[in-house]
């Protein structure tokens, strides 16, 4: 696939945030609405120098490898910038992530300092070559505490190192649905334009005021709101955790103009209605959705009861923001349109580019793309130059809007002909009595597979198996019919609200028994 043909208006992250030092000295540039206290953007600079400064006396080199394990708090980004400021390639992990994950992760990243919450109890011993250092959530404040106290003692200039735009400057890791976390590589120049065009589509700017509650280590957070509010200049309000009972507060009482969202917490304020109405939160233009498939219903069933827009956009960590619907201008059900630095097209199974409705592989290429992955091993798989194939199916419409109708690996081939989960879930959810569905394929001695449900009730359902199969009878083909419902209270999800594909097959095995 060809790159990308955008203008080169790389920034260094370096330059963007002693920008923002100088012309916004004294303007918050986070908010810990957990905390109860902020850093400006001059405050912010002050201490990426400090720790410069401390790296630089750790003698670790640009290129070199810093992990930060870390609760979503104004120190973890102190730390996240300080790194990447500096000229390091940092890699940041999520406090809840599971221990296991941890020592794995750190071993295959192998970095020279591991920066770690004090709430986490982690063996240094796992990762033995590496330098641990302990810091405090409480670190910026007045007092200041442990490894902050230290670094205050530190110069708030730094002369700065040598930095090209190709030296990769982060590690993610995927959110692991189906399989094992992958690691990705992402350049300074990648992970600008991947910023670059996600304040383009979304329309940041230095006047907005962006709620954050989503863990930080996602790709689609350091993006959309970490990153994006510090390269346009927007003051960000960051929570450690969405909270349902203060949510309404946060809008209206710091006047947020976007805030980000998921499917799971949309679902979670249909279901279980808070006091908020648009008259209320004159401020806010809308709010996001992404991670996961957001269904028509719950879409349109939100904004009929609060009056609030939603923005459905799509993205993944080896590629940043893929698509999204432009402020003004949506399709509901849609993902929306191609960012701006991003091509992207659709393939069939005979390699053949679809017309548009035709359905195929998402195809995604452009200069605002990670590098490769990262395997056990430590050697790295390039991405291929020819586009990234994303696993997810779908199509563009005449007007270049893309629908997603299903992922490549999830279909369910049954008798040798394929269906998509997504199709069966839309369906069964458009039942009054289901609050949430999955739909999974699982082992059939005859077919190969065999279509299964799982579904969440709301409050006071009385519906049964027979029930959802004879609502499913009234749209869907024979062959497509679940050939079993199994009722939960709650659907398994991981840390990014994506349902857990692997959890829901033991489930069923669990229930077969």
């Amino acid at each position: 696939m060809k790159q990308g043909k955008s203008q080169d208006l790389y920034q260094d992250w370096s330059d963007i945030i002693e920008r923002n030092a100088v012309n916004l000295t004294d303007k918050v540039y986070i908010q810990s609405l957990d905390q109860g206290r902020g850093l400006t953007f001059g405050e912010m600079n002050d201490y990426c120098n400090r720790l410069s400064n401390f790296l630089q006396k750790k003698r670790i080199a640009a290129g070199d490898r810093v992990s930060i394990i870390g609760k979503n708090t104004i120190e973890t980004l102190v730390l996240y910038f300080g790194i990447l400021k500096y000229g390091a390639i940092v890699n940041p992990i999520f406090f809840e992530e599971s221990e296991s994950n941890f020592y794995r992760i750190v071993n295959m990243v192998k970095p020279k300092i591991i920066f770690f919450d004090e709430d986490l109890n982690l063996d240094a011993s796992q990762c033995a070559s590496t330098e641990w250092i302990k810091f405090s959530e409480h670190g910026t404040g007045q007092k200041g505490d442990g490894f902050f106290t230290e670094l205050k003692g530190y110069d708030t200039t730094f002369h700065g190192q040598t930095v090209k735009k190709e030296d990769v400057c982060i590690i993610l890791y995927t959110s692991g649905t189906t399989e094992t976390p992958k690691g990705i590589h992402i350049s300074r120049e990648g992970l600008f334009y991947m910023t670059d065009e996600i304040t383009d589509r979304t329309g940041i700017t230095g006047e907005d005021r962006v709620l954050e509650y989503r863990a930080y280590n996602w790709a689609s957070v350091q993006l959309l709101t970490v990153l994006s509010s510090m390269f346009k200049g927007a003051t960000l309000f960051l929570a450690k955790k969405f909270s349902r009972r203060h949510f309404h507060d946060w809008l209206k009482t710091h006047g947020i103009t976007i805030s980000s969202g998921v499917p799971a917490v949309i679902n979670m304020l249909i279901n279980e209605p808070v006091a908020l109405r648009r008259d209320d939160i004159p401020a806010l233009k809308y709010i996001t959705s992404s991670a996961a498939p957001l269904s028509v219903e719950s879409h349109m069933r939100f904004e009929e009861l609060y009056g609030i827009p939603i923005q459905q956009m799509m993205g993944m960590t080896e590629a940043g923001w893929m698509a999204g619907n432009p402020p003004g201008r949506r399709k509901v059900g849609s993902v929306g349109l191609p960012m701006k630095h991003k091509e992207i097209r659709f393939l069939n199974e005979q390699g053949g580019e679809c017309a548009a409705g035709e359905i195929g592989e998402m195809i995604v290429g452009g200069r605002s793309m990670g590098l490769c992955y990262v395997k056990d091993d430590g050697k790295t798989e390039r991405f291929p130059e020819q586009g990234f194939p994303t696993g997810d199916l779908g199509y563009k419409d005449e007007e270049g809007y893309i629908y997603i109708t299903g992922r490549k690996k999830d279909l369910i081939i049954r008798g040798g002909i394929n269906i998509s989960p997504m199709e069966i879930t839309s369906r069964v959810m458009e039942h009054p009595a289901i609050r949430e569905a999955a739909t999974v394929g699982v082992p059939d001695s005859i077919y190969g597979e065999e279509v299964v449900c799982f579904v969440v009730t709301r409050m006071e359902s009385d519906v049964s198996n027979d029930d959802i199969i004879g609502h499913c009878k009234k749209t869907l083909p024979d062959f497509k019919i679940p050939k079993k419902i199994i009722f939960l209270e709650s659907l398994p999800r991981n840390q990014r609200g994506k349902v857990a594909k692997n959890d829901l097959l033991k489930l069923f095995e669990e229930n077969s028994k």
